[in-house]
């Protein structure tokens, strides 16, 4: 198939031209990447305006008519060449700070600022003076959480950065100050797709009658009434300020055509209000009008991790009637995409806190399309918008949106050809996920094997049922912490304290096994303080983030009368345990396992002296563990560890519950929590000195450890079962010439169906050159564009921290022998 497969299948008598950035899309990208962001204020001005005029409301009225305040009043504008309207910040490329607590502490705020974002002294001054509405008032979710915080157990916990980041105070949690990414008040909605097709099949005014309906119905004779009159009522009020908000955008593309003078562009500005005064009100009856008011909704949904479901399923219809009836060709439908691409790329935020914001590292976000995969009958679900999403890529080759596709065995080979070759332009997407490894893995869990089927991705790779599920915590855990309290008898070395259980000392134990059998006590005692953290958290965030716009989006919303994060769902997943740094231990485990159990080549007493000082004159020993087995090369020995860590892992969260009924599930991601995990972490067996970075995804190799080749790293990769895992992450790098050749494109193709059908549920790749790399640290303006994939999400290399970067290019470049 080439390149424009997805014109082929329609035109099967000529092949088509390549597709062509057009000017207006040049005109458009050149906006998307500017040397700094300005921070902006209107956002949470509005809220805490309406907030103060509605003090003692129930919540979720609150939240609504705070919604409807900023939506009625905000600053709206429609930029030269858009075709898709709806701006995210009251600034071109701004970011709107979050009216969800109290923002930046001086000095954090400096160091932000000298991070390529800026602000007016006026804005500056005005935000200070909305902090006095939260600081010391008890009014923020963190304070809430800090009440219940005893000192005996949780708080030292909290504190010790296991979970990362470590709190400081009890009233600051992990860092004041963020920023939205749309218009909604989302912050405690995390990884969700909503069911977009509730908008685009039957528009707003259906959601709000159904509201309606159910409450002429209400009968106030059964617990719940009142909420669910005050719920209900929320929805209305906050869907017919969406309808207004679209309306206003109506008005004001009018009145520019109606300045405009230039005949085409006030064609277009007509268009745009002819679309908006009926989308998302109004059923989508064309394409166009289907990415507008998919547009708007998601303007509504947004967070850093606002996924967009699978997209190319439910805009299908709409662009197949379009062609049909010759309202658009596939060139014109390619740079509409493209167009929704760069709509994304404004919508950015950042966190509160450095550790936090380097948690995130890059200006992070997960705003994944999904295509591809099968249909919820088990056919093939591959379409022509499923290769034009594709497309829409290469033309715009951005950090974002992501994209991930779905594969099983009857993938289109031409579909996997089309998607490397997106990868092989270095922008680090799409990513590739199993099918039967997800599949397996909702129906393990008590989902329909056609509910399964239809599974989307929310945030970076974890798998969720569209309008059934959603995800509101997932702390990352720092297992090595665990592993080096477990050879000091529970004792945290790095803040004196005694956190864990005294389960031996590391000189005391005969076998291996009884040390492994200490870690594991050690790991479940933890791992039950992160559960009862996260269950915090779910309440929490359930008393201070209603949002019924999120809520009336998934199945049930307006028969159950509640929002979505104070009940369960149909398929239930609020809670997931996530380990960072595994890998590392499954190392360090081998190492000790090989050098000091059964070797005895080194001493118990002589390996603790040697971590504790950081392998400084110890360098021998430093080198004989890091030269020990280590995980990425297809070696059994230590292959078998990680699986057993991983199983282990699995096993236990499923023993501790959630307070949404059922139990903790589990996934196996990082994103760039390597980074500040390994600042926490002192010098490991593995070889690695104090302070470096832990190993990055869960599936992927220590940096620099895999030595024998991409098929030995699969190989490893195999050998843990993923099926119970919510999500597993897996790094590669290739350097560009390993797939410069269609033969290179199908060798990595048939690497990634091989590792799927042995259990592999994830691989993403990196197609960069790591001299090119290296002069981007030392001359990042002459790199501006560089973009890489980082951990489920993709970034400009530049915008990365210094660890990062460093992670990135310690990877190894995988290479096919011969090649």
């Amino acid at each position: 198939m080439n390149e424009m497969s997805a014109i082929d299948r329609l035109n099967d008598n000529e092949p088509a031209a390549p597709l062509q950035v057009t000017p207006r899309l040049q005109r458009l990208m050149a906006k998307v990447n500017p040397k700094s962001y300005p921070i902006c204020i209107e956002k949470a001005r509005l809220v805490i305006e309406s907030y103060r005029a509605h003090a003692g409301l129930p919540q979720i009225t609150r939240k609504a008519l705070a919604i409807a305040h900023f939506l009625d009043n905000r600053t709206i504008f429609i930029e030269d060449d858009e075709l898709i309207v709806g701006n995210i910040a009251s600034k071109p490329c701004g970011l709107e700070v979050g009216p969800h607590g109290p923002t930046w502490p001086e000095e954090d705020f400096k160091s932000l600022l000298q991070s390529g974002y800026e602000i007016s002294p006026e804005d500056e001054a005005e935000l200070r003076a909305l902090d006095s509405y939260w600081l010391g008032k008890g009014r923020t979710f963190y304070e809430r959480m800090g009440r219940v915080y005893d000192d005996e157990r949780i708080w030292p916990f909290i504190q010790s950065g296991i979970m990362l980041p470590p709190w400081a105070k009890k009233d600051e949690g992990r860092g004041h100050g963020i920023t939205d990414f749309g218009w909604g008040l989302t912050l405690g909605y995390s990884l969700i797709v909503v069911d977009f097709e509730k908008v685009l099949r039957h528009g707003t005014k259906a959601i709000i009658a159904a509201a309606e309906a159910e409450l002429r119905k209400l009968r106030f004779l059964e617990p719940g009434g009142l909420e669910k009159a005050e719920f209900l009522q929320a929805v209305i009020i906050a869907h017919q300020a969406l309808i207004r908000i679209a309306n206003r955008f109506a008005k004001l593309a009018l009145d520019m055509a109606g300045r405009e003078q230039d005949p085409a562009r006030r064609a277009e500005l007509e268009e745009i209000a002819a679309i908006c005064a009926h989308v998302p009100e109004h059923p989508a009856r064309t394409f166009r009008e289907a990415l507008q008011s998919f547009w708007f909704t998601w303007l509504m949904i947004a967070s850093g991790t606002a996924a967009g479901g699978r997209f190319d399923q439910f805009m299908y219809p709409y662009y197949k009637a379009d062609l049909e009836a010759g309202r658009i060709n596939p060139a014109q439908a390619a740079e509409l995409l493209a167009m929704l691409r760069l709509k994304v790329m404004h919508s950015n935020g950042v966190a509160g806190g450095k550790t936090q914001r380097d948690k995130w590292s890059g200006m992070a976000k997960w705003h994944n399309w999904i295509i591809g995969g099968v249909s919820r009958d088990g056919k093939d679900a591959t379409n022509d918008l499923s290769y034009l999403i594709l497309d829409a890529a290469k033309l715009c080759p951005t950090p974002h949106h992501t994209i991930t596709l779905r594969v099983h065995d009857g993938t289109p080979q031409d579909l996997m050809i089309k998607a490397l070759e997106v990868v092989k332009l270095g922008i680090g997407l799409p990513a590739f996920v199993s099918d039967q490894s997800y599949i397996d893995y909702f129906t393990g869990e008590g989902a329909s094997l056609e509910d399964a089927r239809d599974y989307a991705i929310g945030g970076c790779l974890d798998g969720q049922l569209p309008g059934k599920s959603r995800t509101n915590a997932m702390g990352m855990f720092v297992v090595p912490l665990v592993f080096l309290m477990t050879m000091n008898n529970g004792f945290d070395v790095r803040t004196q304290k005694q956190l864990g259980p005294k389960t031996g000392a590391f000189e005391d134990f005969a076998t291996f096994e009884d040390f492994f059998a200490a870690f594991k006590t050690q790991l479940r005692h933890f791992m039950e303080l992160a559960a009862e953290e996260h269950n915090i958290l779910l309440q929490a965030q359930a008393d201070f983030f209603a949002d019924p716009i999120h809520s009336s989006l998934m199945e049930g919303a307006i028969e159950v009368g509640r929002d979505a994060l104070s009940r369960a769902m149909p398929f239930e997943n609020g809670a997931i345990l996530n380990p960072v740094g595994m890998i590392n231990v499954a190392d360090s485990m081998a190492a000790v396992k090989k050098l000091v159990f059964e070797e005895k080549k080194v001493s118990k007493t002589a390996l603790k002296q040697a971590l504790a000082a950081n392998w400084s004159g110890f360098e021998d020993l430093q080198k004989l563990f890091y030269d020990a087995p280590k995980y990425g090369n297809g070696e059994v020995y230590v292959d078998g560890i990680a699986n057993a860590l991983y199983t282990f892992w699995s096993d236990t969260a499923r023993t501790f519950t959630s307070i949404y009924g059922g139990t903790m599930k589990v996934a196996g991601i990082s994103i760039t929590s390597y980074g500040p995990a390994g600042s926490l972490t002192g010098a490991t067996p593995d070889g690695r000195f104090a302070g470096e970075n832990l190993a990055d995804g869960s599936m992927s190799a220590e940096q620099g450890r895999d030595l024998k080749g991409p098929t030995a790293l699969i190989r490893s990769a195999m050998t843990i079962d993923q099926r119970g895992f919510q999500a597993t992450l897996f790094n590669m790098k290739f350097h560009p010439t390993a797939m410069s050749s269609k033969d290179d494109l199908g060798k990595v193709a048939a690497l990634i169906r091989t590792y799927f059908r042995h259990g592999g549920k994830h691989v993403q790749f990196n197609v960069v050159n790591r001299d090119m790399l290296l002069d981007a640290q030392k001359n990042p303006e002459r790199h501006r564009n560089l973009i890489v994939r980082v951990a489920g999400y993709s970034a400009y290399f530049i915008q990365l921290n210094a660890k990062i970067q460093a992670d990135i290019i310690g990877r190894t470049e995988q290479h096919f022998a011969g090649a």
